[in-house]
């Protein structure tokens, strides 16, 4: 790849987790498949359709009902450039295109985000160590991956708070692109050398 396409994609990776830092916030450890399609994850969860989330985990003193209501009013309110309506209970999916996302609290023994896809039943919580909220999530076409990522942030201690916002509104953006990082403005892939 020449340094002319491959400086615009790292200044761009640069300036999102920068802008992820000045909220507390840190986005780490993405991952995107070729077959990521962003118009594709729409027409599957866009319109009348939505798109099924897994919650699993949660550090919060409350139901899993509100943290999964407040989990899906922090994705639905993030401005992505792909349009989805997220639901836990999917009234109208797409049964042509088998997508769905899983979100996981301080997930234990999980590196890879991309495990979630595969084995969401492993799943096992872990209590924030140091204060440390960590919020891994993956978009899942069956149990294989189209993109995954995870964000972590001190101070997230409620539901409904600007700093659980923060956290899943970058993991939301961080999961549904508005392109796909493997292809250039015009569509051409980019190359690794």
């Amino acid at each position: 790849m020449s340094a002319k396409i491959r400086t615009p994609i790292a200044v761009a990776g640069l300036l999102a987790l920068g802008a992820c830092a000045q909220f507390g916030v840190t986005v780490t450890s993405t991952g995107y498949v070729q077959q990521y399609e962003p118009a594709e994850v729409s027409a599957a969860g866009g319109g009348d359709r939505q798109l099924k989330v897994t919650v699993l985990g949660t550090p919060f003193d409350a139901p899993m009902s509100a943290v999964e209501a407040a989990v899906l009013a922090s994705m639905q309110s993030t401005p992505s450039g792909v349009p989805v309506n997220y639901a836990t209970q999917t009234t109208n999916a797409d049964p042509q295109r088998p997508y769905h996302v899983v979100i996981a609290f301080n997930p234990a023994g999980i590196r890879n985000p991309a495990a979630l896809c595969s084995s969401p039943a492993s799943f096992r919580y872990a209590p924030p160590k140091n204060g440390e909220t960590v919020l891994m999530g993956a978009l899942c076409s069956s149990d294989s991956f189209l993109s995954h990522a995870r964000s972590r942030s001190q101070g997230v201690e409620r539901l409904n708070s600007k700093q659980f916002d923060t956290l899943v509104s970058q993991l939301t953006l961080a999961l549904f692109p508005s392109r796909n990082p493997h292809y250039q403005d015009d569509g051409v892939p980019v190359l690794n050398n």
